[in-house]
This record gives structure tokens, sequence and C-alpha cells, in this order.
């Protein structure tokens, strides 16, 4: 049985999922080298298919996810059409979702097709910040674009609509059994390529995010908790944070909304404080340790519900910033109090270096602050759910994290540290990148409820979902670049690489299938030596970062605790900070003595052997290792794209499967 999973807004993507076997996560980005990218055309979609040796006519049915509040924007609708109608519904089961449902569900689409469509003017305009990501789609082809209203959670049950304190959401647990007993948050699709019809579901957002995660963590069962930006403040469309959940073999259910606001939060500080739109949280994450977390209060604690009142919760804000009211009165109230007698920068500025206007006083403090209250809220939500879980005797030993906000390594870290759940595990493609394999994922378990297969959870490999490229690829790239790159002979290029790492050197590793996610996990990563404190400087110049901004390390799985503590392991997808035991790994180590860790393991290839072969001239086990992109680029994807980040920028070799590229000049 063929699935299809689609992603039709940013971070677009296509997943093929085989019986729950995942054949191909192939985030389209990675072709347009456009970050983020939106949308899926036809063709992209007919590609994705090629390049696993299958067609449209191979695909049974067809699982489909939005971002929130997004419109199902088609950019060729002759060619690739969507449409919310029961037509083909009875090839697909779902739970409480009769006839009359259906239609009642599809009249209600319809009837807010006009918010839709008002949505996608929107878009047309490129008039808000996602059209950074939206490449040339719109622009280029809005007379042949139409779209067709995305709407989260159309049947809910009723408590979702009431005020949610803890004592209420650790009831809503008692629910679970009803829940099983209904698919929410599926509604029926019937999807067109080249006039071929299949049956298909909107899975919404959140769901989708639950099972990328709970069905690629291995776990028999799992509480579940997602939660992203949810900037959405439109009550028509849903409520857009994030969901609770536990999950149970191949079923999941959804036992309401977090109503948590620190996500969004935490996004419109990084924007305030001018680190861009799209990146603001990670640069902000990297940004906040240089701070102090002096403008939390109480009044920030807890969900939107109790913080900003019932109807903030219910998606009513008046603008995107409204979440920040609390932290703004705190700073007024407070800062000339603060900052009397204090220096206007702390010891790690720069002046004149790329990102030194972000470290001052107040702004690390404000982006301490924004951390701190993340973990805090995220923790009291955690609590909650635990004992409600346990309250409705659903107790279960692990938890797994989705969405955008799952990113956020040291909130992770004290997830794992303070001992809620014995496990903690996150997917490398927490964020939208997953979204497509959550909605395949979701369709195929808990609607179709065919065996869960081996996701290799622990292990490294479960990142490499995306494409290999033979010789012929890289002989090709080569052949337009005869003048610029020569190929250095290596008997053992794992050997040679790592020799060039120690002296100095600043190399790029190219292998095998492309992991997938925002973290680079070793197939398309830029190697760097860890002891030498210089390297965080060097390597941050050559990919034009702001000096600020830490590196990971990556660490043989079996030494990581002689090197690291205070994070789980094996952590093989970079997704938890730890604390660096040793003084001999400055160019990977924070200002607070953290690091984002990434575990290495037999399965991850040739990196692994890169790290023993360093290992065993140096002694040490670990390297830095960063994302194979330049600015505001996704990863690198072909071979291609590899030689031609080595003859544009300071790296100074890039190996390719086993082979070394050098510039000739």
């Amino acid at each position: 049985m063929i699935i299809v999973g689609l992603n039709l807004a940013h971070d677009a993507g296509v997943c093929v999922v085989d019986n729950g076997r995942v054949l191909g996560l192939f985030q389209r980005e990675r072709f347009t080298r456009v970050k983020r990218q939106s949308f899926l055309p036809a063709q992209f979609i007919r590609d994705c298919l090629g390049t696993i040796n299958l067609s449209w006519r191979d695909v049974d049915f067809v699982a489909i996810t939005s971002s929130q509040s997004w419109p199902l924007i088609m950019l060729d609708p002759d060619e690739f059409r969507i449409e919310h109608s029961d037509a083909l519904a009875d090839r697909i089961p779902l739970k409480g979702l009769d006839r009359t449902t259906m239609r009642r569900l599809i009249h209600e689409t319809s009837r807010r097709n006009k918010l839709a469509l008002e949505r996608h003017a929107a878009f047309l305009q490129q008039g808000m910040a996602y059209s950074e990501y939206f490449g040339s789609d719109l622009t280029d082809r809005s007379d042949q674009s139409t779209a067709v209203p995305s709407v989260d959670w159309l049947v809910s049950p009723t408590w979702w609509r009431s005020k949610a304190t803890a004592e209420e959401q650790r009831s809503w647990c008692a629910e679970i059994p009803n829940v099983l007993n209904h698919h929410f948050g599926y509604s029926p699709l019937v999807v067109t390529l080249d006039g071929d019809e299949r049956p298909g579901v909107l899975v919404t957002h959140h769901l989708a995010h639950a099972a990328s995660a709970f069905f690629t963590s291995d776990r028999d069962s799992a509480a579940i908790y997602t939660l992203d930006n949810g900037d959405g403040f439109i009550p028509a469309l849903g409520y857009t944070g994030g969901v609770i959940a536990v999950g149970i073999g191949r079923r999941i259910a959804v036992i309401g909304p977090t109503y948590d606001y620190h996500g969004h939060f935490y996004q419109r500080i990084g924007e305030k404080l001018k680190l861009g739109h799209g990146g603001a949280a990670g640069k902000l994450m990297g940004l906040a340790p240089y701070g102090q977390p002096r403008f939390v209060t109480e009044a920030m604690l807890g969900n939107g519900s109790r913080v900003f009142g019932h109807a903030f919760s219910q998606g009513e804000k008046r603008d995107r910033f409204h979440v920040l009211e609390q932290l703004d009165e705190s700073y007024r109230r407070r800062r000339d109090q603060v900052y009397r007698g204090m220096s206007t920068h702390p010891p790690e500025h720069d002046p004149g270096a790329y990102g030194a206007d972000n470290i001052k006083r107040p702004d690390i403090d404000i982006a301490m602050t924004a951390q701190k209250v993340f973990e805090e809220n995220a923790l009291r939500s955690l609590r909650t759910l635990r004992d409600g879980l346990a309250e409705a005797k659903h107790s279960t030993s692990s938890l797994v994290l989705a969405g955008g906000t799952a990113l956020n390594c040291p909130a992770n870290s004290r997830i794992w540290a303070e001992g809620l759940f014995q496990e903690v595990f996150i997917p490398p493609y927490c964020d939208d990148s997953g979204l497509a394999l959550g909605a395949a994922l979701a369709l195929i378990h808990d609607v179709l409820d065919v065996p869960r297969q081996p996701m290799a959870a622990d292990r490294g490999e479960g990142a490499y979902l995306g494409l290999a490229y033979g010789s012929s690829a890289l002989e090709t790239a080569l052949s337009a670049r005869r003048d610029a790159i020569r190929e250095e002979t290596v008997e053992d290029a794992a050997r040679d690489a790592a020799g060039a790492i120690a002296e100095g050197s600043i190399v790029a590793w190219y292998e095998g299938r492309s992991e997938v996610g925002p973290r680079a996990l070793g197939h398309r990563s830029i190697l760097a030596d860890a002891r030498d404190t210089a390297k965080w400087r060097e390597v941050n110049r050559v990919k034009k970062r702001e000096y600020w901004r830490p590196f990971a390390p990556a660490v043989l799985a079996e030494k990581a605790s002689d090197w690291f503590a205070g994070a789980p392991t094996p952590s093989p997808f970079m997704l938890f900070n730890a604390q660096v035991r040793s003084r001999d790994l400055p160019a990977i180590t924070h200002v607070d003595g953290s690091a984002r860790l990434q575990t290495v393991d037999k399965s991850c290839g040739g990196i692994r052997l890169v790290l023993e072969s360093f290992d065993a001239l140096t002694g040490v086990p670990v390297v830095m290792n960063t994302s194979f992109n330049g600015p505001g680029e996704p990863i690198v994807e072909t071979p291609d794209h590899a030689l031609n980040f080595l003859t544009n920028s300071e790296i100074d070799a890039v190996y390719i499967d086993g082979r070394k590229f050098t510039r000739t000049t």
C-alpha cells in the first residue's frame, strides 16, 4: 500500500510510505534553494515519485496537511487539484465520521472558502513575513493558482472550548477511551494529478506533528506534546498553538489543545530583537546564554488562557505582538533599576564584528527572559499532562515532542533532566519539515490500521530519509567546473579528512542519502577542530553567520559520557544540550558551558569513520559539526550544490562519497 503525504505550506515536502516503511522524505527547499520553500507544483510531486521508481498510478491514498491558517494553494490546478469531497470516502474508514457528518464538514469548509481566498490574496500581495518562503511561485504564476480552505479541527470535543485550567486539562485525560472511537482531525478529500483521482484526507497540522513524532519513536505508547509559533489570531480558523495527546499502538488520541503561548512568544521576541523571521527562534536560542532572565514575572507563567484570558486562548488576539504585553510591562517597570551602573555591553561584545549589535543589554537579557519563560511554561504543561494521564490510568514512561519549538535544545534537556518521563524522544524533522511524513503515517497507521515498521528512532540512520546521488550526478557536476576544481587521490577519505581537520582545515563531508530536518547530521556537514578556539570565529566567518552563534559537537556515541553530561544518550539528532566536561573543546563550548550534542553510531556511515580516525590521531573523539550551507540557504542536497559551495567559499576541501576535491586556485 503506497501512501503519499504532502505538506503544501512553508517547509513544503513530499513523503512516500509503503506499508509503514518510509521510502523517502523530500524537502522542496533542498532543490529550489529557497530556505523553507512553500507550495508543491505538480512536477515536483511527479519528480519525487520518479526518484524512487514510482508514479501517481502506484499511489493508493494521499494525506495532505498545511500550516495553521494557510489555505491549500495549488499553483497549477489543471494538473494538480485538491477538493473537499466525500466522493471516495468509502475507501477511508474514518471513525465517527458518517456520510452526514462528512457532508457537513464539506459544507463548512465551503462556507469558509471566502476567508481562505482572502488569505490567498494576502499571500499574493507578499506583504507578510511568510513571503520569504514563496520564491517566485506566486509572482510568476499567480494567474494560474487557486486555493481551497484548510481549517484545523472542524470537529472537536466540547471540552476544547472550556477554560483551560490545569485541573480541567488533567480531567480531559479521562476522555481518552471516547477519543479513541473518533478520528478527530481528519476530513475527506479527492486529490487529482493529471486527471487521475485518488482518495485522500486532510490531516490537521498538529495531528501531523504528533504522528511524525510518535510513529517514528519506536515506542508502543507515549505521551505527546506539540507546540509551535502558533501566531494565528483569527478565531474562525481554529486554535493554532499545539496539542496534548497520547499514542497507543497504532492510534493517536488527541486529548485537547495546549493553549500554550510560549512558542508564539519566543518567535515574536526573536523578531522584536531584529533576528529575522524564519531563523529568529534559532538565533534567539544562541543569544540567550549571554544574558540573564531579569524580566521574568509570575504573570508570564502559564498557558495563554491563564496569562491573557480565555478569549486569547481561543484565537482572539489584537495582533501578532499582543503576546509580548506582559514582558513589555515588566521591562518598562524595571529597566532603569536593573541597568543602573551596569555597562552597556557584556564582555563578549566585539564592536564592528558581524552580529555585534545583538550582543548588548537589554537585548541579551530579554532573550534569556524568553528562554526562561519558554522552559517554565513547557514544564508546567508537561506536569499537567503527566498527572492527567496517571489519574486516567494511562501512565507512560515515554514522552515525544514535535512542532518547531522542539528544536529548543536547552528546554529539551531541562524537560529530560526534570524526570517527568523516563524517556524523551524528538525526531530530527520535528518542525514543519516532517509534516508530510506525519500526515502519511497518521493515515496509514491511525486510520488504515496498517502495522508500524521500525524507524531507527535511537540511531543516526533515522535521519537519512532523503536522496542519494550516484557517480553520474557527481561527474556531471564536475564537468562544469574542470578548471576550478581538482580531485586529489586519497586512499582513505575518512582518515584524510581527520588529518586535515587536525591540521586546521575546514572541510565538508558529503555522503549517501541526505538527512532531513534543519540539522546537518553527518551526511551534509561542515567539520572543523573543536579543540581550536579560533575555529568558532573562523567557521562563522566562512558561513557568514553572527560571530556569537555557537556550534555543535559530533562525538563517538560510546565515548559521549566521557566528554559531556546532562543530556540523554544516545542523542543522534542534535536536539539536546549537554554540559561540556573538558576545557579542551573551546570551539563548541558556549558561554554557559553547553553544547548541542550529536552522538554518532555505526549507522551514520562515513562520518563515524572520520571521528574514529580523529580519535586515533588526537585522542579526542569529537569534531565541530555544522550544516553544509551558506547564509540564508538550505543544506546542500546534490553534488552540484556541494561543489558550488566549494568554489564560492573559503572552505578548504569537500569530500563527496569518498572522493576529495579542492579548488585549483
